[in-house]
Parts: structure tokens; C-alpha cells; sequence
């Protein structure tokens, strides 16, 4: 196993850098971001100093060496979470090298994204996210293939227009207004008699709710600028759906 001498501290503080920047593009709350990369540190026998903020991340190697690189909200990524946080422990235990860790988050930082799902599986998952609301609505049957149909429609749209789409937030409006035109249109061929039930189930896949919980930790843990930048990115999310669906309803 390798020891504390086989990194330099432009390497160690090049390293915690990227690190902290796709804990923070995966939406990792502030707190976990800054004990994750002064640990790494830590681990390897340097005193890591970490800040990050909701547009940059500033790294401190043993008093001296100071970086900072620019970082953005970058929606949720969970599976980028976990393994960089399982990374650091095996890290931490000794378990994998310097260079293993290195290599990994290199490869993280160069693709920007984990080992990826393919897309029917995911549109599949998003179809069964949309079916859960109508087992608190005791909807019957019919409604529930319904709401997997619209559900699946909706996330599709608003995955393939977010990589066409430079403007933020657009492809959000446009699935709401999908969404809410598709169960209307249920509606009045005869299939529902409850299009709003729905919509409510429809949205759910698009809907930022692990952003809020992480708004609401990150504010317990007193970092209100992190938790505020947080809490208006998911309205934002949210009033573009509403407003998407909002739309359909005013014109049909």
C-alpha cells in the first residue's frame, strides 16, 4: 500500500477539488461535502481545510497551498454520492491505493456522471413513481395504467428537451403542459373522470424533492446561503411544472 509521500500537495489539493465538485454537481449538502474532502485529507496525513459555497469551492493544503475552482447547482445524482463517499472510506481504511482513488475520480470528473441506466429503465421507474399517488387516492385500476402511460410520456419529454435545450427550466414547463394535456385529453374521450389525480401522479418523477430535503438539512445545519440557493433552485423546478400545467389548463 502506498503512504502520505507518494502525493504532493498541488496533486492532494488538485484531487479535493474535484472531488468536492462533483459531490456538489451530484447535490450533496454542504456539510457532507466539506467533511468528505478534509477527511480525504486527513486520511493521508495533510491538514485539508474545505468551503464550499454555491458558486465556488476553496481548498487550504497545510496552511499554504490555497485553490479554488467554480461549481454550479447540477441537479441530483445519488449514485455519485455513495460511491464517492464509499471511495473515501476504503480510502480512509487503506483499503484502496492513492492512485486507485485518484484514477476513479478522474474518470468521474472527466464524464461528469456515473455508470449510467439505460433509458427504458428509467422511464420505466419513472412510469411506477407516477402510479404511487393513486394508492393514497384508492383510484381504481385503470387509473394506475393511466398514470404510468402520462407519468412515462412526461419524464421523457423533459429528459430529451433537457439535452436540446440551453434555456433552464423550459423543459420542466413543457412536460407539465404535456402532462396536463394528456390527462385532459383522458378526460374528455371518457377513459377518466378524475384527470387532476392524474396529474398529481404524473408530475411525481419530476418533482425536486430530494433538492427540498437537502434544502431543509442543509438549513438545520446553519448553512443558509447553500440552503437558500437550494430552496429557490426547487421552486423554481416546481413553479415550472406548475406553470406548464397551469397553461394547459387556462387553454383546454
Amino acid at each position: 500500500m502506498e503512504n502520505i509521500e507518494t502525493i504532493s500537495k498541488n496533486d492532494l489539493s488538485a484531487l479535493c477539488l474535484k472531488t468536492a465538485y462533483l459531490l456538489v454537481n451530484g447535490g450533496a449538502e454542504t456539510y457532507r461535502v466539506e467533511d468528505t474532502v478534509e477527511r480525504i485529507g486527513q486520511s493521508l496525513g495533510f491538514e485539508v481545510k474545505c468551503y464550499v459555497t454555491v458558486t465556488a469551492i476553496f481548498i487550504e493544503i497545510n496552511h499554504q497551498n490555497f485553490k479554488f475552482i467554480k461549481s454550479r447547482l447540477g441537479g441530483t445524482n445519488l449514485q455519485m454520492i455513495d460511491e464517492i463517499n464509499t471511495m473515501s472510506r476504503q480510502l480512509a481504511n487503506k483499503i484502496i491505493s492513492i492512485d486507485g482513488f485518484t484514477r476513479h475520480i478522474n474518470h468521474l470528473y472527466k464524464y461528469k456522471r456515473t455508470a449510467d441506466f439505460p433509458f427504458l429503465l428509467k422511464a420505466f421507474g419513472a412510469g411506477l413513481v407516477s402510479m404511487a399517488p393513486m394508492l393514497l387516492f384508492e383510484m381504481p385500476l385503470y387509473y394506475f395504467l393511466y398514470c404510468f402511460v402520462v407519468g412515462v410520456i412526461g419524464y421523457t419529454i423533459s429528459s430529451y428537451l433537457s439535452q436540446l435545450s440551453m434555456l433552464p427550466y423550459a423543459d420542466l414547463f413543457i412536460a407539465g403542459f404535456v402532462i396536463a394535456l394528456s390527462a385532459i385529453m383522458l378526460k374528455r374521450i371518457g377513459l377518466v373522470t378524475q384527470y387532476h389525480t392524474i396529474i398529481i401522479g404524473a408530475i411525481m418523477p419530476l418533482v425536486p424533492g430530494v433538492a427540498i430535503t437537502n434544502a431543509i438539512r442543509e438549513l438545520v445545519m446553519r448553512h443558509a446561503l447553500s440552503s437558500s440557493v437550494k430552496f429557490l433552485d426547487s421552486l423554481l423546478v416546481a413553479s415550472s411544472i406548475g406553470f406548464g400545467i397551469a397553461t394547459a389548463l387556462i387553454i383546454f
